[in-house]
């Protein structure tokens, strides 16, 4: 882990704080009571050193909803997009801290914070990628038997949630491994890159593109852009979904779903085919992807 780099986006806020006052002139005298004062928010107490933190602050113990790519044998290359095959995360209120059940587990772990963006349970790390969000995360795994997966994690939109008239452009983030990392040829087996996704909510259609590159942390080899195809989304759903723009054979799509009182945020998974701009075989990447408006 840490091969590569980490988006880890920490933001603060202040208060002013300000007071007026009253007076009188010419042949009269006024008065007026000065408002009291304002009370200044207290400060929350800080989290102790080595605290991991998903999300800023779960209301209620939860399972947050999961959307990703995993490789779960060493010598398949095939990205395994099913929930089921994702590693699942939940909240635990009374203790204020998360539990992960592993692909074909039926045990929840304690994840036991290394940092506020690492942690390890039962023979597994995770690791926080793209902070910044308030409803959804990315995290990518990995295992003793180096079984790995890149996901992101989302609180999502309650039926009705989602607008239905207007437009929005939401821009993502997304990572995920690659087949090529077998190859030999990377020094950091990823894929990394921005995406955007348009949505008219009112006409209930979707269009966008993703622009990775591979070995983000040391060469950046430039895959291109591939806009959508055979997009699917209808006013109101909270679900969306579609491929990518190529002829390469592989595993070819995306897999999305809203987060937030109000769909302002998204997760999803994506998967596509490539031709490695350092020996012209044919690869395949998958992984996962978080947005915002």
């Amino acid at each position: 882990m840490g091969q590569y780099r980490r988006m880890i986006l920490v933001g603060a806020a202040a208060a002013a704080l300000g007071a007026c006052g009253g007076g009188g002139g010419g042949g009269g005298f006024v008065s007026s009571t000065p408002p009291p004062p304002i009370t200044p928010t207290p400060t929350p107490t800080p989290r102790p050193a080595g605290t991991f933190v998903l999300f800023p602050a779960p209301a209620t113990s939860q399972q947050f909803a999961v959307a990703g790519a995993a490789r779960l044998t060493t010598d398949d290359p095939t990205p395994r997009l099913d929930t089921a095959d994702q590693v699942q995360v939940r909240y635990v209120a009374s203790s204020n801290s998360y539990q992960v059940e592993l692909p074909n587990s039926q045990t929840w772990i304690d994840l036991a914070g290394k940092s506020e963006a690492e942690a390890t349970a039962g023979g597994v790390t995770v690791v926080k990628q793209f902070g910044g969000f308030q409803y959804s995360v990315l995290i990518d795994w990995i295992t003793n038997s180096s079984l790995r997966g890149v996901e992101a994690l989302g609180i999502v939109t309650a039926a009705g949630g989602v607008p239905t008239t207007g437009s929005a452009t939401f821009n993502a983030l997304a990572l995920g491994t690659t087949s090529e990392s077998g190859s030999g040829q990377l020094v950091s087996p990823f894929v990394q890159g921005p995406m955007t996704l348009n949505f008219d909510f009112a006409h209930g259609s979707l269009s966008g593109s993703i622009s990775p590159v591979l070995d983000p942390e040391w060469h950046d080899y430039d895959l291109g852009t591939f806009n959508f195809r055979d997009t699917v989304y209808s006013t109101g759903s909270p679900t969306f979904s579609g491929k990518f723009d190529t002829n390469l054979t592989g595993v070819n799509s995306f897999n999305g779903l809203f987060t937030g009182p109000a769909a302002e945020e998204l997760i999803g998974n994506f998967a596509f085919p490539y031709k490695s701009p350092i020996n012209g075989q044919t690869y395949q990447a998958g992984g996962a992807f978080v947005g915002k408006k």
